[in-house]
This record gives structure tokens, C-alpha cells and sequence, in this order.
């Protein structure tokens, strides 16, 4: 994730907050985005792509290439799961920090 992307701690106006706890924020996030976007690509997938991936996953070689093979449009999953939780987090962030009317 590109700095750029972690702007949201700038949204959040949490950009103050100390480095260790904006780096373990960023680990969270990290973690949560490839969980959501191995899930997706894996629902992209037939089950016969799904069989080959998992040796490649044991072998930890030509992950990449092999998602960019099978998964034309993974970068477009990728920045939707990001824009997701971007917004899932602002969304978070008015229901607890914004009284309701």
C-alpha cells in the first residue's frame, strides 16, 4: 500500500497519532485488505485455477504471475477492496465520533 493510500489516517484526522500506532493500524489494515482480496480472487476463480493455485501457494513462486494470469482485472478487485475500507472506516469513524441528530 502506497503512502498515498494510507491517507486516511489524514481523513480520519489521525495523523497525529504516534508512529507505532499508526504502523500497527497500517499492519491491521494490510492484513484485512489481502484477507478480503485473497477471498475475492479466489471467488474469481474456476475450481480447477483454485487446485493449481494452492500448489503454487506451497511453493510461494509465481503467485503474482499466476493471479495476473487468471485474474485480469485483480488490480481493479485490489483498489475496490481498498476504496471498501477506506470507507467502511470514515463510516466507523462518524457513527462513533458524531452524535446522531
Amino acid at each position: 500500500m502506497s503512502d498515498q493510500e494510507f491517507d486516511i489516517f489524514k481523513e480520519l484526522g489521525m495523523e497525529n497519532l504516534p508512529e507505532e500506532q499508526k504502523e500497527a493500524l497500517r499492519e491491521q489494515m494490510l492484513d484485512l485488505i489481502e484477507t478480503r482480496f485473497n477471498r475475492a480472487i479466489l471467488m474469481a476463480m474456476p475450481e480447477e485455477d483454485k487446485l493449481e493455485f494452492d500448489k503454487i501457494l506451497e511453493t510461494g513462486q509465481g503467485v503474482e504471475e499466476f493471479i495476473q494470469a487468471k485474474v485480469p482485472n485483480y488490480g481493479e478487485i485490489h483498489r475496490e477492496i481498498v476504496d471498501d475500507l477506506k470507507n467502511e472506516m470514515l463510516t466507523m469513524q462518524d457513527k462513533v465520533f458524531k452524535p446522531s441528530v
